[in-house]
């Protein structure tokens, strides 16, 4: 079974490649995302922390005549 599969990969060469990029690629892009949803959650953590307060209050949407 073993050989069949790696002589199917011989004569399928170009298929293979493009797979194994594809793969890559998008292993790669998940990477890159789960790496910018970090940041931008630290950044919020970092951003609200440095206002050196315990709470803060937001004004509700009635306030400015909304909905």
């Amino acid at each position: 079974m073993l050989m069949a599969a790696l002589r199917d990969m011989q004569w399928r060469r170009r298929r293979f490649v493009i797979a194994v990029v594809s793969t890559a690629i998008i292993f790669a892009m998940t990477l890159v995302l789960t790496g910018l949803a970090n940041g931008f959650r630290w950044e919020a953590e970092r951003t609200v922390n440095s206002l050196g307060v315990d709470q803060y209050l937001v004004r509700s949407a009635l306030a400015f005549g909304g909905p």
